[in-house]
């Protein structure tokens, strides 16, 4: 059945691995139709994320394209077994652009969470204040219109970080966005203080790239990099461009993302000294 949303990165996700199983194969979309029993048109618009898939029916492509890869197997029917948005969907359905619905759907499905952000600080991490400061200076018209759910949305997604079974989160944030004051003094010092308390989580390895390391920052503007659960070779690289959200899967662009992450971590300060870093700025405001 057709979903009757735009396609969610969750099924456009399904329907790419799908799509690169059956070209492994050498068959056509005609051809792996008719072999598999089913029309041209359904499998077409499946491989295109335009509708979703049963779990049965998904295990039965990957069997019949011969896809024995345990990890990818266990990964491509956990994505299925979730509805597009799921409770997000529901709680702000309206209130809340779909790519954003997307991105919070991920990070609940997420092993591993990965971000740079070099001049804000992460969703993820902000105070409520910081957040609303945020959206009412520099937001659209909209958005301030909207900066409460906006606001709460954000919050909302932070719990993924304090729940029993927590992603790994791996945020690099540049020394600019801890020194760029948004809202004041005592807002800054209190937005410090929550990162370095969060620096302290053992599933949190907060890591800081200073100003010395200027050059690095022309790799990338900020990005997301999501390792979807189980922990295996589905990952989505979101990448920020202005008023809107990319969200990434070809394997190839990913992993290039990924060596840009890397590049950034080895330029940041370890896990000590970027905390010494913030608390060291915290004083200082």
């Amino acid at each position: 059945m057709p979903s009757g949303n735009r396609p969610s990165v969750r099924l456009r996700r399904i329907g790419s691995a799908l799509r690169k199983a059956r070209d492994a194969t050498g068959m056509t979309v005609g051809t792996a139709a008719r072999r598999y029993g089913r029309s041209k048109s359904w499998l077409s618009t499946l491989e295109n994320g335009l509708h979703s898939v049963e779990l049965q029916e998904l295990a039965d492509l990957l069997d019949f394209y011969g896809v024995t890869d345990v990890t990818l197997r266990e990964s491509l029917l956990h994505l299925a077994t979730h509805s597009p948005g799921g409770n997000w969907g529901r709680a702000y359905e309206g209130r809340i652009s779909a790519t954003a619905l997307d991105l919070a759907s991920l990070e609940e499905d997420a092993a591993l969470i990965r971000n740079f952000e070099p001049g804000v600080m992460p969703g993820l991490l902000q105070l409520s204040a910081y957040t609303r400061s945020l959206f009412e200076t520099v937001g659209s018209p909209n958005a301030v219109r909207n900066t409460r759910a906006l606001v709460d949305f954000r919050l909302a997604r932070q719990r993924v970080l304090a729940r029993p079974d927590p992603p790994r989160y791996q945020p690099i944030i540049g020394e600019a966005a801890m020194r760029n004051q948004v809202g004041g003094p005592p807002l800054m010092r209190a937005q410090l203080r929550k990162l370095a308390e969060a620096s302290r989580l053992d599933h949190v390895e907060l890591r800081v790239l200073p100003a010395t390391a200027g050059a690095y920052f022309c790799l990338a503007g900020p990005f997301h990099l999501l390792s979807l659960r189980p922990p295996g070779r589905l990952t989505v690289s979101v990448v920020e461009q202005f008023t809107r959200s990319l969200f990434v899967e070809d394997e190839d662009e990913v992993a290039a993302h990924e060596e840009i992450f890397e590049l950034l971590l080895a330029a940041s300060l370890d896990r000590t000294h970027s905390r010494e870093l913030i608390e060291e700025l915290a004083s200082q405001v």
